[in-house]
């Protein structure tokens, strides 16, 4: 009798433990998709590469014709350390591309968004503040820089993409204008115009977009942008987490405007790349996560990693992302710090991670 009563209690016991551990699971659950977003069979990224000493702070990608992948170092962990372009093999091997002219001005170039044309010209956002900031142009031959150009001055450059003729760039700040809150913007540059001088306010011409960042915490404003498959552009804002679609006219200005996506704005999301089906992935920068958004504008949360210091494949402040054989490839630019971002630290090793995407 002792017996029955004693498996009674510990059955008891067990549904008990069992009820608890669902209300825990469940609570857990609707706490992740609080803010729409849907946790998603995380994934583990992979170790792609180790990059040399000269590269502490990857940053953008862009394809070369060759196949190769090139990738941006602004080096802003080490200003005595130049900016660099490194390019990459499919199996992460790296070899050193080429320095970024300063070109006559004192501060080194600060390379970060990268974008290739079809004639195999490099455009480059050299941010290396708003006096000296441009957006150049970078042409090869034989895998040998042989000529820089600059399209424009006057601004302190972040994403960029080239389209259709056309250089696209983001500026994160625009402290000249007066607005309420911190306004960004999206320039649109012709690619064959040379030396312009912007002013960095709403007077430039060259502006199609404008946006006001309303998160008081972070006054930074639109970062990553990427054009989909049909042409329209995709715009970030890093301070409100809001994905916005820009559907351009022929000669590239904004003819219609929607907000397609909004992420927690503590994931402060910095690069963005398409996959297959017109998927987007994004980089939670301050976060270290990565997501996927639906052309539906389903969010999922794809891998999410704490504070570490980039080993064995770890995403350690993912910057920037591109879909690379079949390979989801996640730049750690593991400097940035402070409340509100995971990292605590910059340090060794240098890295770049891939997660596995179908394609």
């Amino acid at each position: 009798m002792s017996q029955l009563k004693q498996k009674h209690q510990d059955y008891c016991h067990n549904f008990l433990l069992l009820c608890f551990y669902c209300t825990v699971i469940i609570l857990l659950s609707n706490h992740a998709q609080a803010d729409g977003t849907k946790v998603h069979n995380l994934q583990a990224a992979k170790p792609f590469s180790v990059l040399p000493n000269n590269c502490p702070t990857p940053d953008a990608f862009a394809i070369a014709p060759d196949g190769s992948l090139t990738l941006s170092c602004p080096n802003y962990a080490n200003n005595q350390l130049q900016g660099e372009l490194f390019s990459l093999k499919p199996d992460g091997s790296v070899r050193h591309l080429t320095t970024v002219p300063r070109l006559g001005l004192t501060k080194k170039a600060n390379p970060m968004g990268l974008a290739y044309d079809e004639h195999g010209a490099l455009y480059v956002a050299d941010a290396r503040g708003v006096k000296q900031g441009r957006i150049l142009k970078l042409t090869f031959s034989d895998k040998q820089l042989t000529d820089t150009q600059v399209i424009a001055s006057g601004l302190n450059p972040n994403g960029l993409r080239y389209h259709q003729g056309g250089v696209y760039v983001t500026q994160l700040t625009m402290p000249k204008v007066k607005s309420t809150k911190m306004t960004s913007a999206i320039y649109r540059f012709d690619a064959n115009q040379r030396n312009l001088q912007v002013t960095n306010t709403l007077e430039d011409p060259q502006i199609i977009f404008t946006v006001e960042t309303q998160n008081p915490v972070i006054q930074i404003g639109l970062d990553g942008i990427v054009f989909n498959s049909q042409g329209d552009l995709y715009a970030g804002n890093l301070g409100d987490g809001e994905i916005y679609r820009l559907k351009l006219s022929a000669s590239g200005r904004v003819e219609q405007t929607n907000l397609f996506a909004t992420l927690p704005n503590t994931a402060r999301i910095d690069g963005m790349v398409f996959g297959a089906n017109d998927v987007l992935y994004v980089a939670g920068f301050g976060s270290n996560q990565i997501f996927s958004v639906s052309p539906t504008a389903e969010v999922k949360l794809i891998a999410d990693y704490p504070d570490n210091n980039g080993a064995n494949g770890q995403i350690d402040q993912p910057a920037d992302l591109i879909i690379y054989h079949e390979k989801l490839v996640i730049s750690n630019f593991d400097l940035m710090k402070g409340k509100g971002i995971k990292n605590t630290q910059h340090s060794q090793p240098y890295t770049l991670s891939y997660i596995d995407v179908k394609q």
